[in-house]
């Protein structure tokens, strides 16, 4: 793949508080062609044959809701589904025959516990080489595209195994060790045919943040092909923002914002008459997931919202796109189906949370930033007299070979029609910022130290690195010459394999000069480690730009130098990160929850070749578990990782005995 990292369009930004300035990137006084390139709808689920409108304009919906069983479970079942897109009839792995999956809305309450049993319903496995052209450093890796698991994004739960409750044990198949759930557990497989339960203990650490988050498949090298197919769907935590009675006036849409590759060449069409099943699936390779893919918004094209003047609307954007950034304008336009629209003084949209927490500042901007990964909830008011609005959004393409940046054509994201003829506006009537924010998570806290004192952890307090965090850290290991084609393969027997990179270069991609696969087949414990209830400041660099993600504690980010985001500090756990930029640091917390999970570049193809870590999170003094990622003897290259890490931003000190003269 020729891009490496994808970045979007600046912009101009406001909010409570004093910000640096920007420039929006289109700022041409004339109208645009809307993209001609993202043409094409899909099955919303409504329907057993799977097919709907295939142009730009059919009427918005939000996903289909999921409703839990008689037993209160949660059923979600992986299967190969037919969709109609441009006209064409395509067979893509998703959800319960939805595109995207069915929302699951959790209510408001304390001591939840969310049951989800997720069903493989593939019939045959499907083993695919899962690499790139320029990032492999050994031969590509073989994996399942059929086996899968399932990520609660967003959710801070047990990692591994739900805690244990006698009232409620595990019968039947699926369970883990005899009689326990599943937690937010990415590092178990399914194979065709099988199936897993999950329980999701919301509130076992206090009542759970509310929020916009989403669920998708998590399996290593088996993550992004699913994704691209449009196996996401979100997941709402509902809590005490959304009881603010001027917050539940406003009209409330979800936005499941997805690239799929299906016009690839790759990417193959039903013929007449045949059918959908796991021999017929239509994207099926890796090598097929680029910048400026076509982009969906609940599996349509350009989808049609007719609304009031005045009206007050929410929109909770999930941007499971990858491998793009996106800058994304509601722009004022020419015509009533956007054909073209005005480029200049796009409309202003409120962001109150990002990534399912509730900001402590309003972020009012004239463009809704995101990439892969990221959520944004919105306040939008629409305006007063009856016009057309166009949600457009611009990618933009870093190249990693000179470093410049080339935009890609705007996408049509949806169609606005303010209309005197739509239903009375439920209110027009903004949510007041001090409401909102009154019931944001702090900033700051108090932490345990290492003597058993207390101190107050804040961007401001804690000024020590704890940790460092490289994603593709260089130097890099030159690409392999084995060839890779997305075809079939063979598993090899060992599992993961090691890389044969010299010692002091970094298998690539990496992050902080470690690879994932590479870490797995020397049987490392983990990649790094922490003490549970204790906190951290972490520092985060990127070589050029990637997504980084962890999994069940979110982070604090702190003011950086990025234009696209809030320069506040925050609560994410999604970030991206660019080498323009420089450093960011962000607050860790370790709250409550021991055990095993993964951070990686949310860039998927990049996570399935490699760009992760295996994070544990200790017992104080359980020195077993924090020293599971200690370099092993024999493992020159784990050395060298450690001290180009430490040196970074500059090349370490040439080092004779491990690397020569």
């Amino acid at each position: 793949m020729g891009s490496l990292a994808i970045r979007a369009v600046g912009c101009s930004q406001s909010h409570s508080s004093s910000s640096p300035g920007g420039s929006d990137a289109s700022t041409s006084d004339g109208g645009s062609e809307a993209s001609g390139s993202d043409t094409g709808s899909s099955d919303t689920g409504t329907s057993d044959t799977g097919t709907s409108d295939s142009g730009a304009g059919a009427a918005f919906a939000n996903p289909p809701e999921l409703q839990p069983d008689d037993a209160g479970v949660y059923q979600l079942h992986l299967a190969p589904h037919e969709v109609t897109i441009a006209g064409n009839r395509y067979c893509l792995r998703n959800y319960n025959g939805s595109l995207p999956g069915p929302t699951l809305r959790i209510p408001a309450g304390t001591n939840r516990k969310v049951h989800v049993t997720l069903h493989d319903d593939f019939a045959s496995n499907d083993y695919r080489q899962v690499g790139e052209a320029n990032f492999v450093s050994d031969e590509p890796m073989c994996h399942d595209f059929n086996a899968t698991n399932l990520h609660f994004h967003g959710g801070h739960v047990q990692p591994n195994y739900a805690t244990v409750d006698p009232s409620d044990p595990c019968t039947g198949s699926g369970c883990a060790n005899g009689n326990q759930y599943y937690g937010d557990n990415v590092l178990i497989s399914l194979s065709p045919g099988q199936s897993a339960q999950y329980r999701y203990d919301l509130d076992e650490d206090g009542t759970h943040h509310p929020g916009t988050d989403w669920y998708h498949p998590h399996l290593h090298g088996s993550t992004a092909i699913p994704v691209v197919n449009g196996a996401t769907g979100a997941l709402i935590v509902m809590g005490d923002v959304d009881a603010i009675p001027s917050v539940a006036a406003t009209l409330e849409r979800v936005m499941m914002i997805n690239e799929i590759p299906y016009t690839d060449p790759s990417a193959v069409p039903l013929a007449a008459g045949e059918t959908c099943s796991d021999s017929t699936l239509s994207v099926d390779n890796i090598g097929a997931i680029n910048a400026g893919m076509p982009v969906l918004v609940n599996g349509l094209i350009a989808p049609r919202i007719v609304t009031a003047p005045g009206q007050v609307e929410r929109w909770r954007f999930i941007y499971a796109g990858t491998p793009d950034e996106m800058g994304m304008t509601l722009n004022v336009g020419n015509d009533a189906d956007c054909t073209t629209f005005q480029v200049a003084s796009p409309l202003e949209m409120t962001q109150y949370a990002l990534d399912g927490i509730t900001m402590p500042q309003y972020y009012k901007n004239d463009t809704v930033y995101v990439a892969p990964g990221y959520r944004v909830d919105v306040f939008v008011p629409m305006p007063t007299s009856p016009q057309t609005l166009c949600l457009v959004g611009t990618r933009g393409v870093v190249d990693s070979a000179d470093g410049g940046t080339s935009m890609l054509p705007t996408s049509l994201l949806a169609i606005i029609n303010v209309s005197a003829s739509a239903p009375a506006a439920t209110t027009t009537v903004m949510p007041a910022e001090s409401d909102v924010t009154a019931v944001a998570p702090p900033t700051s806290w108090t932490t345990t130290t290492a003597d058993g004192g207390t101190t107050q952890v804040s961007c401001s307090t804690v000024t020590t690195v704890s940790q460092k965090v490289g994603l593709l850290m260089e130097p890099v290991a030159p690409p392999s010459s084995v060839p890779f084609d997305g075809g079939s393969c063979v598993p090899p027997a060992q599992g993961y394999q090691k890389m044969d990179a010299a010692t002091c270069l970094c298998p690539q991609p990496n992050i902080s000069c470690q690879n994932f696969d590479d870490r797995r087949a020397w049987s490392y414990r983990s990649d790094r480690v922490a003490t549970v209830n204790t906190s951290e400041l972490w520092q985060i660099v990127a070589f050029d730009g990637h997504a980084f993600h962890i999994h069940i504690n979110p982070f604090v980010v702190c003011s950086g130098n990025s234009t696209k985001e809030p320069d506040f500090p925050h609560w994410r756990d999604t970030y991206f990160v660019v080498a323009d930029d420089g450093p960011q640091n962000v607050l860790m917390d370790y709250r409550t929850f021991t055990g095993n999970f993964v951070m990686h570049c949310h860039l998927l193809n990049h996570e399935d070749n490699g760009m992760m870590n295996l994070v544990e999170i200790c017992d104080a003094g359980d020195q077993a578990c924090l020293s599971g990622a200690a370099c092993q003897a024999g493992d020159p290259q784990c050395t060298f990782a450690g001290q180009v890490t430490a040196a970074w931003p500059q090349p370490p000190a040439p080092d004779p005995a491990l690397c020569g003269p």
